[in-house]
């Protein structure tokens, strides 16, 4: 006997019993208030009545509460596995698969999101210096995983509240909460620091080491801006200090006009 038909047999004879008594009180009251008498075929209708109307009843609604709570049961299941693969399914739509950052669409709802007039922001534009050359030379995979690393290392320079995307195909972008010019130049160097740091080796062999330019610009409090406008500015920024030779921050300290 499994679980469940002992869990209907347990319930039954609860009901049963004080059926069973219950048939008794009453029908022996009833039969002394009458002055009937009370003989063996008293006692045995009144044990066997609840017993054979009562079981079956009792057992049928058991039964069918058993199969409700299993089908209940197998509902929250589904609907747990279904919500489990949705946020499965929005996170790998929404992140690079390779460094698990949000991508560009995530990342700008993202600074949307966060947003508020009364604040003062840095959007930084961040990209790998001569990045052609490792895949050249390493082939894709081992510059996979430099992006890999350089995703790290931002990650870590930054401070939870920040966020950082990849926007491109070797782009990052970071936006920098409640900052003034002094903290967004000191992350932004920082980040370029800790990928000038790492460790690159392939099969004991090092290779060139990734260095990065930083493009910037600070959006001070109560300005109006479109996140979009201002990444192309950041782009910019970093355009110039690749031209500047690379491995360098180019801050704009001025919101510039945007369309």
């Amino acid at each position: 006997m499994n679980e469940i038909k002992k869990r209907i047999l347990a319930k039954t004879l609860l009901v049963i019993g004080p059926a069973v008594i219950a048939t008794f009180a009453l029908s022996f009251s009833l039969r002394l208030a009458f002055g009937m008498p009370i003989d063996w075929l008293s006692w045995v209708e009144c044990a066997a009545i609840p017993v054979l109307v009562g079981t079956p009843i009792a057992a049928f609604i058991f039964s069918q509460a058993e199969r409700l709570q299993s089908a209940l049961a197998e509902l929250g299941e589904s609907h747990r596995s279904l919500v489990e693969t949705h946020d499965t399914l929005a996170f790998v739509t929404g992140h690079d698969r390779m460094t698990g950052l949000p991508n560009r669409e995530v990342f700008l709802r993202r600074v949307e999101e966060v947003r508020r007039r009364d604040e003062a922001y840095a959007l930084l534009a961040i990209d790998p210096d001569g990045f052609k050359s490792i895949n050249d030379r390493f082939g894709y995979a081992r510059g996979d995983e430099a992006l890999i690393r350089v995703a790290k290392a931002i990650q870590y320079a930054v401070r939870p509240v920040d966020i950082v995307g990849r926007i491109a195909g070797d782009e990052f972008g970071v936006f920098l909460v409640s900052v003034g010019p002094d903290e967004a130049q000191r992350l932004a160097e920082l980040i370029r620091r800790q990928v000038e740091i790492i460790p690159w080796h392939v099969d004991g062999a090092r290779m060139p080491d990734v260095k990065v330019s930083v493009g910037g610009v600070l959006i001070p409090r109560c300005s109006p801006f479109r996140i979009v406008d201002v990444l192309r500015q950041a782009d910019r920024q970093m355009e110039d200090a690749k031209r500047q030779g690379g491995n360098r921050v180019a801050l704009n300290h001025a919101l510039p006009a945007v369309a």
